[in-house]
This record gives structure tokens, sequence and C-alpha cells, in this order.
């Protein structure tokens, strides 16, 4: 089957930046995020590594994650070229989409609130045109065509480990070996460290909403499975709800069109983003059903809660992971299932779950050989400590100790995660 594909030749590329040009000609000037990207391999110029450049925009993959994980169902498909559209009027501005993306197209447009990217020229494609940036490229490094294409080796490496059958052919670097160089005249040069340097879509700073809103979210689940809300008073259940409302509020600040929160239900078949939100509504509406309405069971309602914790930890299955197994010790359910032992006194439920996610901690931290993490294992011992021999002894105080844990680890985790992106990619190749 013939597929309109993206050729790029890393031998020919100069990296003059004509085809970042081209599409801004094209498509409109783009302030916040360019929708072609040069990057390059040696931004220091450093002796000892290649210098070489890849030209990336939105490849338009057959199974494109853009629209498997959009919420808002603001991605469809052209069948006739393949291009991959996004429809702006759609958009929640959720950014889920930049962090599934492995070759890093979508771009968040803060002034607009919403994500634009590379529209595969279509109109031009339409009329049998080359993309704007195939089109002017002066060095014939990267071109477009219409072909016999699959995903395999022989028509070239992907630039990122992620196989979602992109339309794009790269032909690699032949072996330039190049002069030899007395190194000792750049002896002061770093290096190394310039390789280990690493860009980052996720950090805890920029996703401190989403932070306490998980802890929030696994808190509030745990209480009401415990059955301690069905001890509460008119003032408790306000505080209790007034909680929920606070913890919507914090999911809502992730949405740059805030007002169009309701699309983020519209992908439940194939988005977490989109279960996680419907089962946040689902499990609250349940709640307050409870508190205010009529009974319900405490198990069923209790069920849709761990499933929320659940969909939670689901939706960063698309980050790849440092270590060998996808479990992390600051999974939301975790925190659920330890809050809920600590508050149905359960002992050895609550030692067998904190010993569990300890020996994870650590393990973690012994494959990545981070110094750093030393205070942070302490930190959590401590607590653990302090739970387990002062249990009976001081709750309110065991209580804040497992909490201070809590908040720590999934700080880390935040701090740990590392979504798709191709300037990391690049530089495995180095």
């Amino acid at each position: 089957m013939k597929k309109n594909i993206f050729t790029f030749d890393q031998n020919k590329c100069v990296g003059c930046h004509a085809c970042v040009v081209a599409c801004m000609n094209e498509n409109g000037f783009q302030s916040t995020g360019l929708w072609r990207n040069i990057h390059v391999s040696d931004n220091l110029h450093l002796p000892t590594l290649p210098l070489f450049y890849l030209s990336l925009a939105c490849n338009h993959c057959d199974d494109a994650p853009c629209i498997k994980n959009c919420p808002a169902l603001a991605y469809s498909r052209d069948e006739a070229t393949g291009a991959i559209i996004h429809h702006p009027e759609k958009c929640i501005g959720c950014k889920f989409c930049t962090w599934a993306c492995p070759y890093d197209a979508p771009k968040y447009n803060p002034k607009e609130g919403i994500i634009e990217k590379c529209t595969f020229c279509n109109h031009r494609i339409e009329e049998e045109l080359k993309p704007a940036c195939a089109q002017l490229c002066p060095v014939g490094a990267l071109d477009f065509m219409n072909t016999e294409f699959s995903n395999e080796k022989s028509l070239g490496s992907s630039p990122v480990p992620v196989d979602v059958s992109s339309k794009i052919r790269i032909n690699t670097l032949r072996n330039n070996a190049g002069p030899e160089i007395d190194l000792n005249l750049f002896e002061n040069l770093p290096i190394e460290s310039a390789k280990e340097k690493q860009h980052k879509k996720i950090s805890a700073l920029d996703e401190w909403p989403l932070i306490i809103f998980t802890l929030l979210s696994a808190t509030l689940v745990s209480l009401f499975a415990s059955g301690i809300t069905e001890t509460f008073n008119s003032v408790h259940k306000g505080i209790y709800i007034g909680l929920v409302a606070f913890a919507a509020v914090l999911s809502m600040l992730h949405l740059g069109k805030k007002n169009r929160f309701w699309r983020s239900l519209l992908n439940f078949k194939n988005s977490w983003l989109s279960r996680e939100i419907l089962l946040f509504t689902l499990f609250f509406t349940l709640v307050f059903c409870e508190f205010y309405l009529f009974d319900l069971p405490n198990i069923f309602v209790s069920i849709i809660g761990l499933l929320l914790l659940f969909s939670i930890d689901m939706l960063y299955n698309i980050a790849s992971w440092k270590w060998p197994l996808k479990i992390h010790s600051a999974q939301t359910i975790f925190i659920g299932i330890t809050l809920l032992a600590f508050l149905l006194d359960s002992r050895l439920t609550l030692i067998f779950i904190i010993s569990f996610r300890l020996t994870l901690y650590v393990n973690r931290n012994y494959i990545n050989y981070k110094a750093k993490y030393l205070l942070s294992i302490i930190r959590i011992i401590l607590p653990i400590t302090a739970i387990i021999i002062g249990f009976e002894n001081s709750y309110i105080l065991s209580l804040i100790l497992i909490s201070l844990g809590e908040v720590i680890d999934r700080i880390e985790f935040y701090n740990e995660l590392n979504v798709p992106d191709p300037l990391n990619d690049l530089k495995v190749l180095i």
C-alpha cells in the first residue's frame, strides 16, 4: 500500500533551518513552539562528540498516540492523505498529547490555551505538491514521497524507541571517523557532563497541582472505603465535599480551555485521561448521593474509588520507566491501600504494604545509583519506623509521618518520569 512519507538523510543535513522557516512561511508564525525542530547532537561542539542534525515534526503515525490518548477527540486522520489533523475548536489544552508523542510534535500555545502542530501541509498534498519544508530544503536532506512503506529497519531506523508506525524514513549516518584530535587541548571541557544533560517534559515543580490532586484523591477514596465517613456529621460531610471540589479545581488547572472541560469525557474508549475524569466524577457523585440522598453499598462505591486510583496510575504508562518493572512505590493505588490499612487499624496489612513499597523504593534507587536519594530513603524509613513502633502511642503523629513519606515519594515519582522525547533519544546515539 502506498503512503505519503517524509524522508530524511542525516548525511546531507547541514542544520540551516530552511525547513523551519518554510513551515512558518506556509502555516504562519509559530511564536510559542516551532512545528518543525532541528535537533543538534552536540550543542557545545565538543571534540569527542559527533555533530549531526535531525529535522523532526509530526510524522503522522499510523498508530498515532495523540489520537489514542486525547480525551477530547481533538485529533482525526485524513484518510486520503494520511495526515493527522488537530482541531483547535475541540482542544481542551490538557497537554496530555505532548507527553504521549515520541516526536514532540504537539506544541502547547499558552496564549490560546490549545495545542498546535504540523498539518503535513495537507492542503498542498491535496494539490499533489510536497509539504513546504520538504519542497524548500536546499540540500535535499528532507524530502517527501508517495511510496510503499513499512516501519522496518531496512527503511531506516526511528529516532525514538517507540513503535508507532511513523511516516518517516531516515537514512542514518555513515561511519565518519574524521581526523585524530589531541584531546589534551580540551581537558577542561565538561564533555561527560554534557552527555548526561537531559530534557524533561515532566517535573514535580511544574506538575504540583497533579501531586496534590493525586494525593488528595487517594486520601478521599481511602477515607470513604474505611467506613469512617459513615460517622460524619453535616460539618464533616461539608468539609469532605469541599475537598472534592478543591481536587476538581486542581485537575482543571491543567486545562488551557477550562470552559471545554466536558469534552475530556469523550474518549473513554481509548484514553486513560478520559477514564480517570469519568471515574472521578462517578465516584464523588455516588459519595454525594450517599451523604445527602440515599444509602449505597459501601463496597460498590469503594470499588469505583479504587478504579479511579488505578486509572490515575495508568496515565503514566506512556512514560519511559528507568526501572525494569512498571511499578513505582508512589503509585496512587499503593498510597490509597496504605492509608486504608492505616485507617482500618490493620497492622499486618500496613506492615506488608509498607515493606513491599520500601523494597520497590530501595531497589529503584539502587538501580539508578543516585547518591542524592539517600536522604529521601532515610526520610521514608524514619516515618515507617515511627508508625510500626509508635502506631498505638500517637495516632496523629503516625498519620503525619506516613503522609510526609507519601509526599516525598510522590514528588520523586514525577521527577523520575520521562516521557518519549527526541532530544533525549538523540543523545543515546552519541
